[in-house]
């Protein structure tokens, strides 16, 4: 069998434990190269997973003639040039969000998707979790009658206690990552709600702090939305709560949805009394690891010819949204 061979571009966190080990789970997938800065992480994630080359210049993924498609896991800042440049040469290519640092750029990496007629997908892994599928369901299912309002969380403890780099991360840098909070945890969510409800954020306003000295991008944020049918509601983002906060609540017109207060777990009260839970199993790799979904549907979408559910167009509008937030400006 034909495989299809892929680069990855940036060996770091995101790298290593989702973008090779869910494309090593693909039968019909090959890593060909990867490429880091740090040519000594590179040749060690390579030997780690047996994939043939190591490189330290990104272009040497991006000009191979055996490769088809890239991931791009680098500093935020990178992610347009490092796309854009894989698109030209005839590549597809995923991406980590946030897609890139200012909305020109966004824009300009969709139209050239477009016109190379290539697969650019956004890594907006929530979309894809059964977890969420469930819930985007039930809200079609008009249980829950209109929905009037939400409130979303996302808090962890920071990119210092996950990223590879540790206190000495890239994520609290503006230099590199063009913006906090907003851009890293926000746009999952606006993006997400605007999936489950069908709607697009109309009008926002933000309220973002910087609590921690050593960060030079806000590390929370409150964010207030108006969605196009009327919906109100807040998505709460913070880099300092080591207990994390998942939760996002819907308030519809005949009940309440309530997720994210267990890892899996659903709960729907209706106003008439009846109170309904459900566990949604975790999608689970060979090694015991959360299947995200994004990377087997990023390869489906190549194989099929079909634009994947988190194309750049589709997540065009939530890169907006937080750049108006960011940036203080209407949408």
């Amino acid at each position: 069998m034909t495989k299809l061979r892929v680069g990855v571009i940036g060996c770091g966190k995101i790298a290593q434990v989702r973008h090779i080990p869910e494309y090593k789970e693909k039968a019909e997938v090959a890593i060909t190269a990867v490429s880091d800065v740090d040519i000594h992480r590179a040749r060690a994630v390579a030997a780690e997973h047996g994939i043939p080359r190591a490189y330290a210049d990104y272009r040497q993924v991006i000009e191979a003639d055996d490769i088809e498609a890239v991931s791009v896991c680098t500093p935020n800042v990178y992610h347009a040039e490092i796309s854009m440049e894989a698109l030209r040469a005839g590549k597809h290519v995923l991406v980590e969000k946030p897609m890139a640092v200012t909305l020109e750029q966004c824009e300009e990496m969709v139209r050239l998707a477009q016109e190379q007629n290539k697969v650019l997908m956004v890594g907006m892994n929530q979309r894809f979790l059964p977890l969420y599928r469930r819930v985007k369901a039930i809200v079609e299912s008009g249980r829950l009658g209109r929905i009037r309002q939400f409130s979303t969380n996302f808090h962890h403890g920071g990119p210092e206690d996950w990223s590879i780099d540790g206190a000495k991360s890239w994520f609290t840098r503006r230099s590199e990552a063009g913006h906090g909070v907003i851009a890293d945890l926000g746009v999952h969510k606006i993006d997400l709600i605007q999936w489950l409800l069908n709607q697009r954020v109309e009008e926002i306003v933000a309220y973002p702090a910087t609590f921690a000295q050593h960060r030079d991008v806000e590390d929370a944020a409150v964010l207030a939305v108006r969605m196009t049918e009327g919906t109100l509601g807040t998505a709460h983002l913070s880099w300092n709560n080591p207990l994390q906060d998942h939760r996002t609540v819907l308030y519809g017109e005949r009940g309440v949805l309530t997720v994210g207060e267990t890892i899996c777990g659903i709960t729907v009260e209706t106003f008439d009394g009846e109170r309904y839970e459900e566990e949604v199993p975790l999608p689970l790799r060979a090694d015991g690891m959360i299947q995200s979904g994004v990377i087997a549907h990023f390869m489906d979408s190549i194989l099929t010819g079909q634009q994947p559910e988190s194309s750049g167009e589709q997540v065009l509008h939530a890169m907006r949204v937080c750049f108006a937030a960011v940036n203080g400006a209407g949408l």
